[in-house]
């Protein structure tokens, strides 16, 4: 357990030094992402209903554990997030802290799905 907090807190402190030296604002803490990209849009709905049906079907038949479907929703929505950022908004460099929070979320998702946590 802690070595998930560890992870988190390098997350943070990670993206806070990419945002001071790439010069990015902060963005809203629970704010929605607004696509460029309808594609990327339609695709961010998809998975949201399939996660949704997912853990409702995996809390009846406990197929898999609920926090091994949350870690790949949230891998799989940030990385939509930052392919549009990386296609559409090169200028900003968001993408750069998309795709650190990505590999962030991926390295806990693997280490709670090996048991190492």
């Amino acid at each position: 357990m802690y070595i998930l907090i560890m992870l988190v807190a390098a997350a943070v402190v990670v993206d806070f030094i990419l945002r001071k030296v790439l010069d990015i604002p902060r963005s809203k803490f629970w704010g929605k992402y607004e696509y460029e990209s309808l594609a990327l849009e339609r695709w961010d709905k998809y998975v949201m209903v399939a996660f949704v049906l997912f853990l409702i079907l995996d809390m009846i038949f406990m197929v898999v554990e609920t926090y091994i479907v949350s870690f790949l929703f949230l891998v799989v929505n940030i990385l939509l997030k930052s392919i549009d950022e990386w296609k559409y908004k090169q200028e900003t460099k968001e993408y750069v802290t998309s795709f650190v929070q990505m590999g962030f979320f991926f390295t806990a998702f693997v280490l709670l799905a090996s048991g190492r946590i």
